[in-house]
């Protein structure tokens, strides 16, 4: 994982997708899987993290991209799986948000 840092030129992702309580761990097992694939698959996967909510309904993906261009590869990688069981099974139990970031302050403690 590149350090969050405002000097180096990664793009980050940050997705979060809703689901009913009882089905996020396989919303999470899914996400993961399609990381996995989106690393092997997708040259400029620096990174992905996930978190899951505690009342159970959002898991939240924060992934790294070397840059802009690598992150449009694994956008458009999705889009042409997009008939794989894997998405299709996510996107019957999981309502998206995606947004894409860059660093802009850091504090620490």
């Amino acid at each position: 994982m590149i350090p969050i840092s405002q000097n180096n030129d990664v793009v980050t992702t940050i997705n979060t997708f809703t689901f009913e309580p009882e089905k996020q761990q396989r919303g999470l097992e899914l996400l993961v899987e399609i990381a996995r694939m989106l690393q092997m698959e997708v040259p400029g996967f620096v990174s992905a993290n996930f978190h899951t909510s505690v009342d159970g309904t959002r898991v939240m993906s924060y992934a790294q991209y070397s840059s802009y261009e690598a992150l449009q590869a694994a956008t458009a990688k999705v889009f042409e799986k997009a008939d794989t069981p894997l998405l299709v099974e996510l996107r019957q139990i999981a309502t998206p948000d995606s947004r894409e970031y860059k660093v802009r302050a850091i504090l620490e403690g």
